[in-house]
């Protein structure tokens, strides 16, 4: 049997939703009793092992479907799969998925735009009709954002413009679909630990988690579940007066990544192993 909890009876789709920040979104929602519909881009065999993971712990309906949304009819597929799986009512939606080249401005090429901007941007502007269509009667939408739209990030330039579209585009959003009510916030997680991240920093992983960690006021790294809480907060009636907004949710890493208006040290430092 289900858990019962705020988010019983309802469904929500979450991209890149079987691994890292998006399943431990999931893991949230299904421990409320959310029924959940988690997209993902190859890894099927993990996809279908956190599905049965989640179905069995929470007592909840989980359905994944493979779907690369940096391609042209990713969006269409993707919507029309969420509206026959839920039965033509999606209460929640977590546009979570990225991917980009991590290369210096000057290296990209235009295939590298298409794709990184048809999964951040693209994606989420087709979405909008199926979308309202959907969440007719109320829904949430949660953008996730990224610290390099705060601060350079060395080859994150592509990136960092993409997350910051996304921002702006989370706050277009929330006044288009608003008067259908459905309200639309985004997170800005700041350094997160995940295998992204792991797989950009290679080597130097360590030792920048670390670095992060300390500008922190409690010298902490964050968790996947503190990210996914806040993703939980900004679905739920708790927050029901937010909206269009942009949540810095980094442990207050932010403030110390400046002094006296120029780049901390420390952050520098980091950039420098780069460059």
């Amino acid at each position: 049997m289900a858990n019962q909890g705020e988010f019983t009876g309802h469904w929500a789709l979450i991209t890149g939703g079987t691994k890292g920040l998006g399943l431990s979104t999931a893991e949230l929602l299904a421990a409320q009793g959310c029924q959940l519909l988690l997209s993902y881009r190859s890894d099927t065999e993990g996809a279908e092992a956190a599905a049965r993971e989640l179905s069995k712990k929470f007592g909840v309906t989980v359905r994944t479907l493979a779907c690369d949304q940096t391609e042209n009819d990713a969006t269409e597929r993707l919507w029309t799969w969420a509206a026959t799986e839920s039965g033509g009512r999606l209460h929640h939606y977590v546009h979570n998925a990225a991917a980009t080249a991590f290369k210096p401005l000057l290296e990209i090429q235009s295939h590298h735009i298409d794709k990184t901007f048809n999964l951040t941007l693209k994606s989420l502007i087709l979405a909008l009709p199926k979308m309202k269509e959907l969440m007719k009667g109320g829904g949430t939408v949660v953008t996730v954002s990224g610290m390099d739209t705060l601060r350079a990030v060395p080859l994150h330039g592509l990136l960092g413009v993409a997350k910051s579209a996304l921002e702006t585009l989370t706050a277009y959003v929330s006044h288009e679909l608003g008067n259908d009510g459905v309200r639309a916030n985004c997170v800005n997680p700041g350094f997160l630990r995940t295998d992204s991240t792991k797989k950009y920093l290679g080597p130097m992983f360590e030792p920048v988690a670390k670095a992060f960690a300390a500008m922190t006021p409690s010298g902490e790294d964050a968790r996947l579940e503190d990210i996914a809480s806040v993703i939980v907060f900004l679905l739920s009636e708790k927050s029901r007066w937010l909206n269009g907004q942009v949540l810095n949710a980094d442990g207050g890493a932010d403030f110390a990544l400046q002094v006296e208006g120029k780049m901390n040290p420390l952050a520098k430092g980091i950039y420098k192993l780069f460059t």
